[in-house]
Formats: C-alpha cells, structure tokens, sequence
C-alpha cells in the first residue's frame, strides 16, 4: 500500500478514501496525463475557450481566441482544423465572446455553436458554417445547448439577457420554433435532455425561492406545442449551479461553483423527483461529463481551492474523477489554469480537458489529454 501510494504521489495524483473499488484489493486506477496538444494563439494573449464536445473520433472546442471550433482527431491527438463561424471571438467580457457552447445532432456531421447574438450551423464533413439563426440582438452571448432527439430540438441558453431566456430550434428546419424567459432568474447556465422522463433540465443561477440555484425541468411535449413551460424546480442549496450530466441510472450529477466563503460541493440527484443522492467536497467547476464506459464523472475544476470552501482566488485548479456506481470521489489530478471544459472519447478512452497557460507542467496553452483509467 505505502509503494502504491508513493506511485500516485509521483505522478501528481491524490487517491482519496471511500473509492469505489469493489473487491479490487488494489483500488481503482488513476487517469494519467498522455499528452497536451499546442494550440496556435493561445498563449498570449491568455487562451479563451468554452465547451467542447467528441463524436466519432472527433473533438471538438470552442476556441475565441482564433475565432474558431478547433477540430482535433482522438486517434492521433493532433489538431486537424480550425472551422470559422465566423464568431465574434474574445470580447471585454465572457457575455460578449463566441463562440460558446457546441451541441453535436448525433449522426449528421451537423453541430450547433453558439455566438453573440446567433447560433451558427456547422457542416463537420465539409467543416464550414453553414447556417446563421439569429437569437437576439442584445449583444449577449447564445450560451449552452442540449439535444433532445426524440422531437428534433435544440435548447439554447441566453444567461446575460434581462430576463434570462432559452430559445428551442428544430434541426429538421434550422429555425427557433419557441423561447421561454425564465423572469426573476439571475442567469442560466448548462442543461441536458432525460430520455425517460422527455424532459429538458437546466440550471438556474437564482431565483427569489432559491436565490443560490435550482435545477429546472422543462417538459420537451411544452416545447413541441410551441409552449415551453417549467413543469417543476429542485431546489440546489448552495449549489450555485454550472454544469449538469446524466449518469447511471436515475442519477443526474450537477456541478457547482459556489459563491465564495461557500463549502466546495458537486451535487447527484435522482432526475424524477430532485433527492440528493450525494453531496462530495469538491466545487469550483463548469463543464462536466460522463463516460459509461468507465462508470465515472469528470469534473475539471477552475475554481478549485485546497481549504474546501470557495474563494475568489488562490486557485489550484483540479479535476475531480467520481464513480457512478458509488457516487465517491476517487481522485483528484492537477489540471492547468482556467480548465473548465472536458469531453470523453468513450471508444478511446480519452478525456479531453483545455487551459491557459502558465501551470507547472502546463506552460502554454492547449488541450490536455487525460486517460479515463
């Protein structure tokens, strides 16, 4: 046990207790660092980037600092494309930046890419934007998506607009068919569709009844009848709630970036009726994913301090790997500065985490890419 420990002490990995490992006498394997690919421009000025999504060997960034979705293949981990929306870029302020989060349409070399203003539509195979929908014109960011393709629709998240508001678009037309303002909300952020319960889940920053976030439920028949209304709201405690992931089972994993002097916490809950199933010290997060390969979540965290409880600075950025069927955490591993996007490639194994420079061990910015065991 002291050589194991020794052994993930080495490579900048801390096991922590608790781990779901089952009759493994040797406890779960730590993901391992295989790489960091180069990204042109994004070491100076810092790298500005959003979401990222993987299909079918692909990966996929939303990069504002070459105005760009970079496009980078998971077999050889090298960087393939830069596809132009064209996008507005890195503006004075989070809310006037694209591009922004990437929603992919399974199967139809078809992805969503929010901007200011817009949605663009990219074509992967011929990697240029094909479609522009209009949003707003407020000058604020079109945000996070989700797919829902039981009735072909997109949800979109405009957070900076008075109120907050999400705009659906049918993928069989490229249009907005409905929008839902969500009045008395302080922002929106990432949401996903439930297949079981044909609902959409978004997280709301606040609201008078739960001014440090709840979990919105969005029925998609609302939607299709050109009505889109919240059905019910799961209150989140402290949550301030970013990003949100489906897991094994009925369990729904919502990542949170409390505000500061708040415990660092990542909430699972049962979907249907809003019960936490587990609260985990571990916070400070954006973008979080699932892999059901390995039964584990991925949560790179930004915001992350060692005292456990949200500051606003003094960061030692971190990804937390939880396992699905324990709901523990397992480890915690180094990530660079201002990680807060990941996405899996299942098939390969591979997590897929951007940041900006200036880390030990993360000296320029790009894409670092993890194991998942």
């Amino acid at each position: 046990m002291e050589m194991r420990l020794m052994t993930l002490m080495f490579l900048g990995v801390t096991a922590l207790a608790g781990c779901g490992g089952g009759d493994n006498v040797s406890g779960p394997t730590a993901p391992k660092l295989l790489t960091n690919i180069a990204v042109p421009n994004a070491s100076s000025p810092s790298f500005s980037f959003d979401i990222g999504y993987v299909e079918a060997g692909t990966y996929f960034l939303a990069d504002r600092n070459n105005k760009a979705v970079d496009v980078v293949d998971t077999k050889s981990n090298a960087l393939v494309a830069q596809i132009p929306g064209p996008f507005t870029g890195a503006g004075a302020t989070t809310n006037e930046s694209g591009p922004d989060g990437i929603v992919g349409i399974t199967g139809t070399n078809t992805i969503y890419v929010g901007d200011v203003d817009s949605v663009k539509v990219i074509d992967t195979a011929a990697r240029k934007t094909v479609n522009t929908i209009a949003i707003s014109t407020s000058g604020s960011r079109v945000d996070e998506g989700c797919y829902d393709p039981d009735d072909h629709l997109v949800l979109y998240a405009s957070p900076g607009d008075t109120p907050p508001f999400a705009t659906f678009i049918s993928t069989l037309t490229q249009k907005a068919v409905g929008r839902l303002p969500f009045n008395g909300s302080s922002g929106l952020e990432a949401c996903t569709y439930d297949p079981a319960s044909k609902s959409f889940l978004i997280n709301n920053d606040g609201t008078a009844a739960n001014p440090d976030g709840e979990l919105d439920v969005i029925t998609a028949s609302s939607a299709v009848a050109g009505s889109p209304s919240v059905s019910k709201s799961f209150p989140l405690g402290k949550c301030a709630p970013t990003g949100i992931v489906l897991g094994p089972g009925n369990d729904v994993l919502v990542g949170c970036d409390p505000s500061a002097g708040d415990p660092l916490i990542t909430l699972i809950l049962d979907r249907t009726s809003g019960a936490i199933r587990a609260s985990l010290p571990f916070g400070g997060v954006d973008q979080v994913a699932y892999d059901p390969a390995s039964n584990r979540y991925f949560l790179p965290a930004r915001h992350y301090v060692t005292s456990g409880t949200a500051a606003a600075s003094g960061f030692s950025p971190q990804m937390a790997v939880i396992d699905g069927a324990s709901r523990q955490l397992l480890f915690k591993i180094p990530v660079g500065t201002g990680a807060h996007s990941v996405a899996v490639d299942s098939t390969l194994g591979q997590v897929y985490v951007p940041f900006q420079g200036g880390a030990a061990g993360f000296a320029n910015g790009g894409i670092s890419v993890f194991s998942t065991h």
